[in-house]
């Protein structure tokens, strides 16, 4: 009985000296990466910053804020412009000044800022869905690695808990594990990452109808396979601890775990299908790109005035800039999955599968230091 109880002690004194050492080398990384960040960033000067934080806005606003809504509004704000200088250019009655800004600040600014907060709140819930999902995940790995159910009244001089299972191998059973959740992740992210269905153009077009039809099927494939397979391989897994001795409170606990995963998978499959009202986004983009053309009197007086017709230009490209900006801010966070193409997108496959991955492995690595390095391919043929 003492023996069984030392090589208990000595067991949990070995697990506990490597998480220690993991974590000091993981923070000695961290501080020399922040100490090299903050040297770099003390030998720049103000305005060498203030330099290169401008030269980067230009950079955003010409390669993502810059669309065909862009060029379409500034060419028809420009060409009514001119036209109005000069078929007036000789009427001094004429007065084109006399233009409200109330419609384009409460019909068009307004409900274009309401749709830009409507759609960053979903990316925020879905990045917190990630981080709850990921959480999870290390949760019912660690719970198939090293959970024990030891008698802890140490009565009995024979080996209890995993200890006592002598058909059962915590390594095996914790790989496959393993991978069944890298694999929900990796077919979780291709769900994701898939092309956007919900424009109007898969509404109303018989191509973008189509187009829809062919990616629900798949996307509905994919998930029937991260529901019935992966999520159903965790409960099988459960049930093969229980069957070896696990408490029924503690698989109790790990099946809240696995509730919380399936959960926050319809989360952002939610988001993923389910977008801020096609009515509003269409209605944004038309009168983004009509609407400038409209005050086109306006800039053709402003020109009169100050007796430029460039500065009566700038006045309308400004505006038509500014409008199909804000319905390009709308655009590119409606998909928050699509880090490749816009700036505010979540890396999905960074979180879901690298960053995943990775995680779950290292643990593997402290769990079962002895153990040969991980090939995920044979586990995912068995």
């Amino acid at each position: 009985m003492n023996e069984q109880i030392d090589k208990e002690s000595v067991e949990e004194g070995e697990c506990s000296k490597r998480i220690e050492e993991a974590g000091e080398d993981s923070t000695t990384e961290l501080d020399e990466t922040e100490r090299e960040i903050i040297v770099q960033s003390a030998r720049h000067s103000a305005l060498r910053l203030f330099g290169m934080n401008l030269y980067s806005t230009l950079v955003v606003c010409v390669f993502y804020l810059f669309s065909w809504e862009t060029l379409a509004s500034c060419s028809l704000g420009v060409a009514l412009t001119v036209y109005l200088y000069y078929a007036f250019e000789e009427d001094e009655s004429w007065d084109g000044g006399g233009l409200s800004w109330t419609l384009l600040s409460f019909a068009i600014i307004t409900p274009m800022s309401s749709s830009i907060g409507m759609a960053f709140n979903r990316r925020e819930v879905a990045l917190r869905a990630i981080s709850v999902l990921r959480a999870d995940a290390y949760n019912i790995y660690s719970a198939h690695a090293i959970w024990d159910w030891r008698s802890p009244s140490h009565t009995s001089a024979k080996p209890t808990g995993r200890d006592a299972r002598t058909n059962f191998s915590s390594l095996h059973h914790s790989d496959q594990v393993l991978t069944t959740l890298i694999d929900m992740g990796q077919e979780l992210a291709q769900i994701l990452t898939l092309p956007c269905i919900t424009r109007a153009r898969h509404r109303v077009t018989r191509q973008g109808k189509r187009e829809c039809t062919k990616l629900t099927a798949l996307s509905k494939q994919a998930m029937h396979s991260v529901i019935a397979l992966h999520i159903n391989a965790l409960t099988i897994k459960t049930e093969h601890l229980k069957e070896e001795g696990l408490p029924g409170n503690e698989a109790s606990r790990i099946r809240q775990w696995e509730r919380n995963i399936l959960e926050q998978i319809n989360i952002l499959r939610n988001i993923k299908t389910y977008r801020t009202p096609q009515a509003l986004r269409s209605f944004a983009r038309l009168f983004a790109i009509v609407l400038p053309g409209f005050y086109s009197p306006f800039f053709a007086q402003v020109a009169r005035d100050v007796e430029s017709l460039a500065f009566g230009l700038i006045f309308a490209l400004l505006t038509s800039v500014a409008l199909t900006a804000l319905f390009e801010s709308i655009r590119v966070l409606e998909d928050p999955f699509v880090a490749n193409t816009t700036l505010d997108g979540i890396d999905i496959n960074e979180e879901l599968d690298v960053l995943l991955r990775t995680e779950l492995t290292d643990a593997r690595a402290v769990f079962f230091p002895d153990a040969e390095k991980m090939d995920l391919e044979p586990l995912r043929n068995r």
